[in-house]
């Protein structure tokens, strides 16, 4: 690691420091664009390859060939989920049940639709 023991004060009049300031702003700006791009090209990249399924199966599926199918617990998370939905049921207690994240709760009550919710 490269390190410089530079106090850049862009505020002062000296017009050194306020290039070097700017300069600095630009790279950080090329830096941040190119790393955006080279996401899109990666996802665009995976998207074209048959192999890529978009991610790991939701809550209580499991992938088949990149086909969902119901996972062995798929009507205890159902049922689970409908408790959550009609707030008797926290979030945080149905991720502990269901040993998961809350935000993995989340996400399958954003998806209803795959539980018949």
């Amino acid at each position: 690691m490269v390190r410089e023991d530079l106090t850049l004060r862009p505020d002062e009049s000296d017009p050194s420091q306020t290039a070097l300031f700017q300069l600095l702003g630009v790279f950080a700006e090329l830096e941040a664009n190119m790393t955006r791009q080279r996401t899109r090209e990666g996802i665009t990249a995976r998207q074209q390859n048959e192999a890529y399924h978009h991610g790991p199966a939701p809550l209580g599926f499991e992938k088949d060939d990149g086909e969902l199918i119901e996972d062995g617990d798929y009507h205890d998370v159902v049922a689970t989920l409908e408790i959550v939905q009609k707030d008797e049921l926290s979030k945080r207690k149905a991720a502990k049940r269901l040993e998961c994240s809350r935000s993995t709760i989340g996400r399958a009550l954003e998806r209803s639709e795959l539980y018949g919710l």
